[in-house]
């Protein structure tokens, strides 16, 4: 038994077709904020981010420059059918949140 969430088959059938794919959620842009301003705001909001390049030096003035969906990962879990008295296998699509550009000058 595979269990697909309904957001990730929507962005494998846009995949598929060729249509452009969606963000996985919806997320405030944070390009041009500071670096410390895009952390709160993506903190305060709950979106999971991760720092994907930073250019320049850390001491500087950083600002966000880009910032990128980073799609989903497949969690697996094995699940007891008490009906079939078998283990049925459930994946499940786990977003993983968006990446930053980070320029310091």
């Amino acid at each position: 038994m595979h269990t697909i969430t309904s957001a990730a088959a929507a962005t494998a059938t846009a995949l598929l077709l060729g249509g452009p794919a969606a963000a996985a959620e919806p997320v405030p842009s944070v390009v041009g904020m500071s670096e410390s301003a895009a952390r709160a705001t993506l903190t305060e909001e709950g979106v999971p981010y991760t720092v994907l390049n930073r250019s320049g030096s850390a001491s500087a003035s950083c600002t966000v420059t880009e910032q990128r969906d980073r799609g989903y990962r497949t969690e697996t879990d094995m699940v007891y059918d008490h009906d079939d008295h078998e283990f049925d296998r459930v994946e499940t699509q786990v977003w993983r949140g968006i990446g930053l550009v980070v320029l310091c000058n």
